[in-house]
C-alpha cells in the first residue's frame, strides 16, 4: 500500500506549484498531494518502513551460515641454555558454522519478520491516514477562516455605510452626535473583529503550510470552496466496514499474529538443535624468521574438518516451559487488547454517526435562518433609511444576521469534520482522498 500511494503521488505531483515565496492557488486534492510527499511524520515512518523491509530476510532470520576468514603472524623466541630458537609463522584460516536444526526456529522468526514488516506498513498508512485527515481539516479551517472574514467584512462596509450616511445628515444638521458616536463606534468594532479575524485567517494558513511542509511564509490562495458532506449512511454498513477495513484494527489483527508466533519461536527450544562447524587452515614459516629448521620443513601444511554437534537440552531451571507460558499470557493480553480496541471504535463510530445526523439537521435549520436573516437585514436597511426604525434597532438587525451567518458557516465545517471523522474510521480516508 505505500509504495502504492508513493507512486500515486509521484505521478501526480506535477499537478502541484512549490514555488515557496510566490502566491500558489491550491485546491484541496492539491493540497493532499503536497502534504504526502512533504509531510515530515510520512517521511519518517517511510524510512522505518523501508528498514523493516530490510530486516524481512533469510539471513536475518538465522538461515544461512557464517563464514570468518583469520590470518595472522605468530612469532615467539625462546633462550635456553644460551640456545636461541627463534619462530614466525603466518597462519590463515577459514571457518564455517551452521545452525541445521534449531527446532523450526529460523522458519518462525522469518514468518515473524513478515507480520513486524506488514505491521510497519502499517503503520505507515495510519501515518499517512492522520496526515490526510489533518490536511482535510485544515484546509477546510482556513476556508472557514476566510468565509467568516468575508461576513465580517460586509458587516464592516455596511458599518460604515451607516456611519457614512448618519455624518451625511449631521452635517446637514438632520442628524445628532449621539447618532453620529454610537454608528462610528459600531463601524470601528466592526473593523476590529474584521482586522482580528485576517489575522485567524493568516494563523490558519501557516497551520496548513505546516502540513504541507512548507515555509511559513509561503501565501496560498485557497481554491476549493467550503461545501457541505451530506451523505446519507447506514449504521450497519459502516460497522461492517470499520471492522473488515480499519487500519489501526487491521494492525491490531497483526500484532495479534506477531505473539502467536512468539508462542512457537519459545516451543522451539523443546527440540534439540543440529550444527555443523567446517574449516580449513594453513601455516607458513619463512626459512629467513625460523632458525629450527625442523619446524620450516612443516611450512605449506593445511587442515581440513567437519564436525557435527547435536545439542538437547534436557533441564534448565524449567526456563522453557515458563517462556512459553508467559508468551502465551501476552497472546491473552493481545487478544483481550483487540476486544477493546474494537470496542472502543465501535463506540466511537456511533457516536461519530448520531452527530453526523444531527449536524445535518443543524444545517439545513441554519441554512434556514440565514435566508431569514439576509431578508430582515435587507428590509431592515430600507425601513432605517426611511426613518422607519432607529438606529438601535437596526444595529440588532444587523448583529442577527452577522451571528446566523456565523453559525451557518460553523455548520459547514462541524458536517466536515465529522464526515472526515466517519471515512477515516472506516478505513476508506486513503481510497476516498489520497487517490
Amino acid at each position: 500500500m505505500i509504495q502504492y500511494i508513493k507512486h500515486t503521488i509521484i505521478a501526480c505531483i506535477s499537478l502541484v506549484s512549490v514555488g515557496a515565496f510566490a502566491q500558489q492557488k491550491m485546491s484541496l486534492n492539491e493540497a493532499i498531494l503536497q502534504g504526502l510527499m512533504n509531510n515530515f511524520e510520512i517521511q519518517i515512518e517511510q524510512k522505518s518502513y523501508e528498514i523493516s523491509q530490510v530486516q524481512n530476510s533469510w539471513g536475518n532470520a538465522g538461515m544461512w551460515p557464517s563464514i570468518n576468514l583469520r590470518l595472522g603472524m605468530n612469532n615467539s623466541l625462546n633462550d635456553r641454555f644460551n640456545e636461541t630458537n627463534q619462530t614466525s609463522a603466518f597462519t590463515g584460516a577459514v571457518q564455517a558454522d551452521w545452525l541445521l536444526f534449531d527446532g523450526f526456529a529460523v522458519r518462525i522468526r522469518k514468518h515473524r519478520l513478515e507480520d513486524l514488516e506488514r505491521i510497519s506498513g502499517g503503520n505507515a498508512a495510519v501515518v499517512v491516514e492522520n496526515t490526510i485527515q489533518a490536511i482535510i481539516l485544515g484546509y477546510n479551517k482556513a476556508l472557514l477562516e476566510k468565509e467568516r472574514l468575508n461576513v465580517l467584512e460586509s458587516v464592516m462596509n455596511l458599518s460604515k455605510d451607516r456611519y457614512d450616511y448618519i455624518q451625511h445628515k449631521f452635517d446637514l444638521g438632520a442628524g445628532s452626535t449621539f447618532e453620529v458616536s454610537q454608528a462610528k463606534g459600531d463601524w470601528l468594532t466592526d473593523k476590529t473583529n474584521f482586522l482580528t479575524q485576517e489575522m485567524n485567517l493568516k494563523s490558519s494558513k501557516r497551520q496548513l503550510s505546516y502540513l504541507l511542509a512548507l515555509p511559513p511564509e509561503t501565501a496560498i490562495e485557497l481554491t476549493s470552496e467550503l461545501q457541505p458532506s451530506l451523505m446519507d449512511y447506514q449504521l450497519a454498513a459502516l460497522k461492517d466496514k470499520m471492522e473488515a477495513e480499519n487500519r489501526t484494527l487491521q494492525n491490531q489483527y497483526l500484532n495479534l499474529a506477531v505473539l502467536d508466533k512468539a508462542i512457537a519461536l519459545e516451543q522451539s527450544g523443546r527440540y534439540p538443535s543440529l550444527s555443523l562447524g567446517t574449516g580449513i587452515s594453513s601455516n607458513y614459516y619463512p626459512e629467513g624468521l625460523n632458525t629450527n629448521d625442523n619446524i620450516a620443513a612443516l611450512s605449506g601444511s593445511y587442515s581440513l574438518y567437519a564436525n557435527l554437534s547435536l545439542s538437547y537440552n534436557i533441564f534448565n531451571g524449567n526456563q522453557v516451559n515458563r517462556n512459553i507460558k508467559i508468551a502465551r499470557i501476552q497472546e491473552e493480553i493481545g487478544t483481550v487488547q483487540l476486544a477493546d480496541m474494537k470496542s472502543r471504535l465501535v463506540n466511537q463510530l456511533y457516536d461519530f454517526y448520531y452527530l453526523y445526523n444531527v449536524r445535518k439537521e443543524l444545517y439545513d435549520l441554519q441554512v434556514e435562518n440565514l435566508e431569514t436573516a439576509k431578508l430582515n437585514m435587507d428590509i431592515s436597511t430600507e425601513k432605517y433609511r426611511n426613518g422607519a426604525i432607529t438606529s438601535f434597532d437596526f444595529r440588532n438587525t444587523q448583529r442577527t444576521f452577522l451571528e446566523t451567518s456565523l453559525r451557518q458557516i460553523q455548520s459547514i465545517y462541524d458536517l466536515i469534520d465529522t464526515n472526515t471523522n466517519i471515512v477515516r474510521i472506516t478505513g476508506g480516508i486513503i481510497a476516498e482522498y489520497g487517490e
